[in-house]
C-alpha cells in the first residue's frame, strides 16, 4: 500500500485517545479523517481535542461516506463482531481491540469475512508490545526453554473494577467481567510464549463477591456506587486449559480481592524457564531466567529492551507498517480466536460446573 492511508475509528473512549489515534500518527502516513461515537457529545470533543474533522454516531453512514483504508473497532465488547465485519466488508483494513469477538463462532465470522474481502484484521493486544514481554519471548524463540510444558499466568488487581454504570459491569455489553477484561490479556500473552497450541479441555470458575456489595472498585471510571448500577459479571476467574500436545496452563484474573495485586507469569520448560513478576523482581528487571548451568542452578535478570513508544503506540505503528509491506498481522486473527474460545469455555464450564471439551 503505498501514500497516505485513511483511518476511521469507532468508539471515543481511554483506547482511542490514549492508543489509536497517537499510533496512527507516529506511523507518519496515516489521516484520522473520521471519528464515530453515539454519545455524539462526547465525539465531538475528542474529535476537537484531537484534530479529527469529521464525526459521525452512526458507524455505518461513517463507512458509506467516507473512503477508508483502516477501522479501528474501539467500542463495547458486543459490538466488536459486527462492526468489525460491516468494516472488512466496505474494504477497510481492520484494527480491533480485545476481546475479538464474545463468541468463537463470531470470531470465525470474522475471519471468514476478512479472507473473503482479502483485508487484514488483527486484534489489539498491546501487551505483547511491551518490553518486558518481548525481552521474555525472544528468550523463549532462542529455544532457552526447550519444551515449554506449563504456564501460570495472573493479572490481578485488588481494587480495580471499572465504574459502576458503565458497559464494563453490564455483562450484556461487555460479556464478562474481568476475564473478558483483563483475563484476555493474560491469556493471549500465555498463548504466544506458548506458541499458540491447540486446546483441548477447559475447566473454570468464576466469582462475583465483591462487586455486587459496591465494593472493589478502582481508577477506571467512578469510583462509587451509583444507586441502580448494574453489575452482572464476575470481579474473580480462575481455569486450567489442557492442550493437544501434553501442555498445561493456569489463568487468573481478578479485579478485586483480598490478596496482593499484581500480574505474574511463569513458564516452564524441559530446559529452563522464564518469569515475569512486577511485585517480586523489582526495579533492576521485572523478569528472570531460570536455568541449570554445569549442574548449579541459574537465576538471571533479563534485559529489557529500550521503548521510544507506549506498548498502544508500538501496536499500531507495527500493523500499520505490515500494512504498507504487505505482510500479514503481527496478532494474526486466528491466534486472537484461540484466546476467544477459550474464554468461552471457562464460562460454560463455570455455568455447568464441568470440563468442556473443544477438541
Amino acid at each position: 500500500m503505498n501514500g497516505t492511508l485513511r483511518a476511521g475509528i469507532i468508539g471515543a473512549g481511554f483506547i482511542t485517545v490514549r492508543g489509536h489515534v497517537p499510533g496512527y500518527r507516529a506511523a507518519g502516513c496515516v489521516d484520522v479523517a473520521a471519528l464515530c461515537d453515539v454519545n455524539e457529545q462526547r465525539a465531538r470533543t475528542v474529535a476537537q481535542e484531537l484534530g479529527i474533522s469529521r464525526v459521525y454516531t452512526d458507524y455505518r453512514e461513517m463507512l458509506s461516506k467516507e473512503d477508508l483504508d483502516i477501522v479501528s473497532v474501539c467500542s463495547p465488547n458486543c459490538f466488536h463482531a459486527q462492526m468489525t465485519i460491516d468494516a472488512l466488508a466496505a474494504g477497510a483494513h481492520v484494527l480491533c481491540e480485545k476481546p475479538m469477538a464474545l463468541a468463537y463462532a463470531d470470531a470465525c465470522s470474522m475471519m471468514e469475512t476478512a479472507r473473503k474481502a482479502g483485508r487484514s484484521l488483527t486484534v489489539g493486544f498491546h501487551n505483547r508490545f511491551r518490553p518486558d514481554m518481548a525481552a521474555a519471548k525472544a528468550i523463549i524463540d532462542k529455544g532457552a526453554l526447550g519444551e515449554i510444558y506449563y504456564v501460570r499466568a495472573s493479572m490481578l488487581r485488588r481494587k480495580g473494577i471499572p465504574g459502576y454504570g458503565s458497559w464494563f459491569t453490564n455483562k450484556d455489553l461487555a460479556g464478562g467481567g474481568a476475564l473478558m477484561d483483563i483475563g484476555c490479556h493474560i491469556t493471549d500473552l500465555a498463548l504466544w510464549f506458548m506458541g499458540h497450541p491447540q486446546p483441548k479441555t477447559v475447566v473454570g470458575s468464576i466469582y462475583a463477591n465483591f462487586g455486587p456489595r459496591g465494593k472493589g472498585l478502582g481508577t477506571w471510571g467512578s469510583d462509587h456506587y451509583p444507586v441502580g448500577a448494574r453489575f452482572d459479571v464476575d470481579d474473580l476467574a480462575t481455569a486450567m486449559v489442557r492442550f493437544e500436545n501434553g501442555a498445561t496452563l493456569a489463568v487468573e484474573a481478578s479485579w478485586a480481592g483480598h490478596g496482593t495485586d499484581g500480574q505474574r507469569i511463569q513458564v516452564f520448560g524441559t530446559e529452563g524457564g522464564v518469569e515475569y513478576n512486577d511485585r517480586l523482581f523489582g526495579a533492576e528487571s521485572p523478569v528472570r531466567f531460570f536455568c541449570e548451568d554445569g549442574g548449579e542452578l541459574c537465576e538471571e535478570p533479563v534485559e529489557l529492551p529500550k521503548a521510544s513508544r507506549t506498548a498502544y503506540e508500538s501496536e499500531v505503528v507495527d500493523w500499520v507498517q505490515r500494512l504498507k509491506d504487505g505482510r500479514p498481522p503481527y496478532t494474526t486473527p486466528e491466534q486472537a480466536a484461540l484466546a476467544v474460545q477459550i474464554i468461552e469455555a471457562v464460562y460454560k464450564s463455570a455455568a455447568t460446573g464441568r470440563e468442556v471439551i473443544l477438541s
